[in-house]
């Protein structure tokens, strides 16, 4: 009797051990031997990589090459487009140029050396020289502005205006395409350099102690003046006005000669 009982309690403890030992193994994390299950595995890993946002260098590098060529590109492409735009500017100027030279209606102007008109007789007041560059379209612009106030001569109380006496700035009158600002921004217009003979004649007023009657800055700085000395031009918009405040003649004179532009003022003796 004693024996059965022993036998039963036996069974039923080795019962248990296996059940826990089948839990326990099943909790267990599962280990992939070295054999081919491994390659399996590795690619999951891998796959899982992928799928986290990873990008391998070489995609990197070429992606940043294409931009690169892609930027580059479009730089060229704005470049030319420039350059088209200013060949067109120039190829009308020179069509309407040849059509007036055909019609006898244009007269052409000295580029440099302007003859001082005969100060015989005048004292001179005031001398201001700014310099520019001759080998530039701009330097047409400025010979045509400069003759065209060389020799003025303002009686007692007269008034000069510089717009007007230089003639409305078109390829009629001889002048060609130049930089010039719009808005605050460099851009390219008809006539381009002519403030350059204002702001000079603008400081040559200044030296001699004549007062503006009209005068404006530029919207952005200019090189071949000092800050507050310039005069800038627009249309009939804007203008540089003086009166001769003397009660004798004052004559202004402008010399563009090879990069130097020179203007005086003159008073009759």
């Amino acid at each position: 009797m004693l024996k059965e009982r022993f036998s039963a309690l036996y069974r039923a403890t080795a019962t248990a051990l296996i059940l826990t030992c089948a839990v326990s193994s099943a909790s267990l994390p599962v280990f992939a031997a070295n054999t081919g299950s491994s390659s399996s595995s590795s690619s999951s890993v891998s796959s899982a990589s992928s799928g986290s946002g990873y990008i391998p260098s070489e995609v990197i590098k070429a992606q940043k090459e294409a931009e690169e060529r892609k930027i580059e590109e479009q730089r060229v492409a704005a470049a030319k487009q420039a350059a088209a735009e200013q060949a067109a500017i120039a190829d009308a100027e020179m069509q309407k140029r040849a059509a007036l030279i055909a019609a006898g209606a244009y007269i052409p102007q000295p580029v440099r050396g302007e003859i001082l008109p005969d100060t015989t007789g005048y004292t001179i007041l005031a001398v201001y020289s700014t310099k520019y560059d001759d080998s530039l379209p701009r330097a047409n612009n400025i010979t045509l502005a400069a003759n065209r106030i060389n020799g003025v001569v303002l009686n007692k109380g007269d008034v000069f205006s510089f717009t007007h006496t230089i003639l409305p700035r078109t390829v009629e009158n001889g002048y060609v395409a130049g930089p010039i600002f719009v808005q605050k921004e460099h851009s390219k217009g008809i006539g381009g350099g002519i403030c350059q003979v204002s702001s000079t004649l603008y400081a040559c007023t200044l030296t001699a102690g004549i007062p503006a009657l009209e005068r404006h800055e530029h919207g952005l700085p200019v090189t071949y003046i000092p800050a507050g000395m310039d005069a800038t031009i627009d249309g009939t918009r804007l203008d540089f006005k003086f009166a001769n405040p003397y009660d004798k003649p004052l004559m202004i004179t402008a010399t563009p000669n090879y990069g130097v532009l020179t203007v005086g003022l003159w008073l009759k003796n």
